[in-house]
């Protein structure tokens, strides 16, 4: 690693700690408030600061109990500035000399920095703490809510919860999908590694390309022409699943930012017509961007209040992805803040939700056409239950089953599967929908 200049050093970790006495305490997702706070101050921080600072904040989310427990080990409860320093020690942005000579000129009361040093990367909780219960101690060494950790010992079992709790403190891997109307993904991974990147295809996605460490994209002349798009392998299996093919007519009710549209568009072979809806209307211009990056020229963004006019509409679609809003306990590998904003009772909000949004999007499903309903949360509220609801009113659909789980629907874990946690449920229209009787 090489050294960064102690001056400089000690500016980045002064504003690390001024953006984390800010960011914590924010309703707003964490990229989103480090984008505008990038944004706001883009003429003073570059690229190199901007990476130390988003991955020492999101380095701090992910070990935000941890690193408590150790500054008050250390005599300094929660001090954001000891708070910094620790989590860009895990996350690899400064090596333990530094950290040693750092924590000396900061805080000389702590008179055992390279044991603490040790003790950080292993994981080591302070060996005084004491907890009040198992579960409490589970709480502190995973840095998540003691009321998840309860939550998730009962369905789980304390083992696999132990191990689903492991994997939310893990970096995410780098993950792309290649555009298979403009790349393939050999010649791909040829010129990722022309450029020096290591990089190795994903176990079940056919598009997907995993990087061995931490690099910068977005300014890259192949994603500026569409070559590959930032994805989840997960997210990718949830498109392979639904298997659109070229013709079909597909609704994505809660397109977002089109993550999902864009492979089922390449799927299609720009062939059929994927229309593309969302509650948030500035998602959709994000969208147009995007396709047109991408070359797909099948996805038409509609809105929502207007989206029964539609010829095809009316006639009834063949397939509806419904990648509904939901806590996202999934995917908290990848946004660690959120763990800190979920609150246990807004899981019967999200379900009340999830079941008005397939309620409202059932009637333009053709007959013989398919419901998918998929979510990254975790959560039995926001899942099973939604779909036992929905059967339960809607004799007319019939499941289709995944073959591989008791229940035949799709799942994937981050603890097994080392995707983001997914959901989906699979259902046919075996009778007339609104469309066809119009």
């Amino acid at each position: 690693m090489k050294r960064i200049n102690p001056r400089f050093l000690h500016s980045q970790l002064n504003t690390a700690a001024l953006i984390w006495e800010d960011i914590q305490n924010s309703t707003e997702p964490a990229d989103r408030w480090l984008a505008n706070f990038f944004y706001r101050n883009r003429k003073k921080f570059g690229s190199r600061d901007r990476r130390f600072f988003s991955e020492t904040i999101y380095g701090l989310f992910r070990h935000k109990l941890f690193l408590e427990s150790w500054s008050r080990e250390l005599g300094h409860d929660k001090d954001p500035s000891l708070m910094v320093l620790m989590a860009s020690l895990k996350e690899g942005l400064v090596s333990g000399d530094e950290f040693e000579e750092h924590t000396a000129a900061s805080f000389p009361g702590i008179k055992t920095a390279g044991a603490v040093e040790q003790a950080l990367k292993a994981h080591d909780l302070p060996a005084g703490l004491n907890f009040n219960s198992p579960e409490e101690k589970i709480s502190i060494q995973y840095s998540v809510p003691l009321w998840l950790v309860k939550r998730w010992k009962q369905r789980f079992g304390e083992e696999e919860c132990c191990a689903l709790l492991a994997s939310t403190i893990e970096r995410p891997p780098l993950v792309v999908r290649i555009n298979p109307l403009k790349m393939a993904r050999e010649r791909q991974i040829g010129r990722f590694e022309k450029w020096g990147w290591r990089v190795f295809p994903t176990e079940r996605s056919p598009w997907g390309l995993v990087f061995k460490e931490r690099v910068h994209l977005f300014d890259t002349e192949d994603f500026q022409k569409g070559f590959f798009e930032i994805q989840d392998e997960g997210s990718q299996i949830i498109c392979q699943m639904i298997d659109a093919k070229p013709g079909e007519v597909v609704w994505d009710v809660c397109a977002g930012g089109g993550g999902k549209s864009l492979l089922l568009a390449a799927m299609m072979q720009n062939k059929g017509r994927i229309i593309a809806t969302d509650i948030k209307k500035w998602k959709l211009e994000e969208l147009r961007k995007r396709f047109r990056r991408a070359g797909a020229m099948n996805i038409f963004p509609a809105e929502l209040e207007r989206i029964s006019e539609s010829r095809e509409m009316k006639k009834g679609v063949d397939k509806i992805l419904i990648d509904a809003p939901c806590s996202g306990t999934g995917t908290l590998r990848r946004n660690p803040d959120a763990k800190w904003k979920i609150k246990e009772e807004k899981f019967a909000d999200f379900h009340k939700e999830q079941v008005a949004i397939i309620e409202k999007s059932l009637p333009f499903l053709k007959k013989g056409g398919r419901l998918y309903y998929a979510t990254c949360s975790l959560e039995p509220e926001e899942n099973e239950e939604v779909m036992a609801e929905i059967f339960a009113r809607h004799p007319e659909l019939q499941k289709i089953a995944y073959p591989y789980s008791k229940d035949g629907f799709f799942r994937l874990y981050p603890h097994k599967n080392q995707t983001d946690g997914f959901f989906l449920a699979m259902a046919e229209n075996k009778v007339n929908g609104k469309g066809e009787n119009l």
